[in-house]
């Protein structure tokens, strides 16, 4: 009996997605930046990088972003946006009890090296 058609065949796949890099706020209509082409683009994997580059072509990195087009995006795009946001990123010394709120659209969100215990539960609706 012959096997279905992609059982054992251990041939790569590429999952792709064309997104938009900016959305309409849905409250307030201002067109916000919505993209996370930073954390996808090979610029993102930081010190990694390097070393996949050197056994991998391009075409092959586990993850990457480019243009719309298909053309591909300069790393130094991708190292003003993660400038850009580190520079505008807001700490917050978190107490004990404390709630925070967060309009996913409106900015953007994230967390910053740390040591020590952390206990933090998130919910997203």
């Amino acid at each position: 009996m012959p096997m279905p058609s992609g059982v054992g065949d251990l041939t790569a796949r590429r999952i792709t997605q064309l997104r938009q890099a900016t959305l309409q706020h849905p409250v307030t209509g201002t067109e916000v930046w919505f993209s996370q082409a930073d954390h996808w683009h090979i610029a993102g994997l930081g010190e990694d990088r390097a070393a996949l580059a050197e056994i991998l072509p391009e075409e092959e990195l586990p993850q990457n972003a480019y243009f719309a087009d298909g053309s591909s995006i300069p790393s130094d795009y991708i190292t003003h946006i993660q400038e850009v946001g580190m520079r505008k990123g807001v700490d917050v010394e978190w107490q004990v009890g404390d709630l925070l709120l967060v309009d996913n659209i409106a900015v953007a969100h994230g967390r910053r090296t740390f040591t020590g215990e952390r206990r933090i539960l998130a919910a997203m609706a």
